[in-house]
């Protein structure tokens, strides 16, 4: 049988739409829409520009991750990355666009279960290739993805979801960081590495920030951020790490009795980019 790139979208959109696959466990309901899915090559320029900008010590490309994996080495230009964007569902993101200062448990239990569900399919799909003797690997179940201090962006991983996302054509970067998708931004990401050339997915932007309207004077992200850790220079990192693990923890406990991850991502709904890329007079 021949792995195709329509065989693969359909693979992960069949995937999802099993409710024992997508779910937020004791809360009823899909925890995800119908997933968006891009694909990009292992020898893209921008993977050793991201190795380069971000810890040529630290972080990954394709190639390496298969290396890793596999003991030997194999050509990037042979390489494919399948990028998916789970977005939260209607129902979330009107619970989430109604809050101020913490997420509905809802939109939690997206994070902390439907993560669970994100990293099924990935491995799940690294399987389903690896079973017709493809070399394969899904770097966010992988035990070699850690993260790390970094002195220039405070943290980082060895492997970005959202930058691979970036590479394979599915939206570009926000103020906020979030990566706005023709879905909008409100979701969450994955990928799987293959050793499988398949057509790059275009990308229809040239700038990292493209679909993103704070240039044109937009300050809605701004606006919805409890701990004003969103200005005219980007996202705070710090700010936005210490709401988590002030606030939100303590908001969740007493308004919900839980006390588990916290979470906020509030900057993702009630803005132009929660569901759609945003048009501008620019961009028409």
């Amino acid at each position: 049988m021949k792995i195709t790139k329509d065989y693969i979208d359909s693979w992960i959109k069949t995937h999802m739409s099993v409710p024992g696959n997508n779910n937020m466990k004791e809360l009823p309901g899909f925890a995800f829409a119908e997933p968006l899915v891009g694909f990009s090559c292992g020898a893209d320029e921008l993977y050793e520009f991201y190795k380069d900008h971000i810890d040529p010590e630290f972080y990954r490309t394709p190639a390496e991750w298969l290396r890793s994996a596999y003991g030997k080495d194999f050509d990037p230009a042979n390489i494919s990355v399948i990028s998916w964007f789970l977005p939260q569902t209607d129902d979330t993101k009107e619970k989430c666009r109604a809050a101020d200062d913490c997420p509905p448990y809802e939109w939690t239990m997206v994070r902390v279960h439907g993560e669970e569900c994100n990293r099924r399919l990935a491995k799940s799909l690294e399987e389903h290739l690896k079973s017709f003797g493809l070399e394969a690997i899904a770097p966010m179940c992988s035990e070699e993805f850690s993260w790390g201090d970094s002195e220039k962006f405070v943290k980082v991983s060895n492997w970005s979801e959202r930058h691979v996302a970036y590479i394979s054509g599915l939206g570009t970067f926000g103020l906020c960081d979030g990566l706005i998708s023709e879905k909008g931004k409100a979701g969450r990401y994955g990928s799987v590495i293959v050793n499988l050339p398949l057509e790059p997915t275009k990308r229809n932007y040239t700038e990292y920030n493209e679909y993103c309207l704070a240039k044109n004077g937009c300050t809605a992200c701004m606006k919805r951020c409890p701990a004003g850790a969103i200005t005219e220079k980007g996202h705070d990192k710090v700010k936005c790490m210490m709401y988590h693990a002030d606030a939100i923890k303590r908001i969740d406990h007493e308004r919900y009795g839980y006390d588990g991850y916290a979470v906020c991502g509030l900057c993702q709904t009630g803005v132009p980019c929660e569901s759609c890329i945003p048009v501008n007079k620019e961009r028409k």
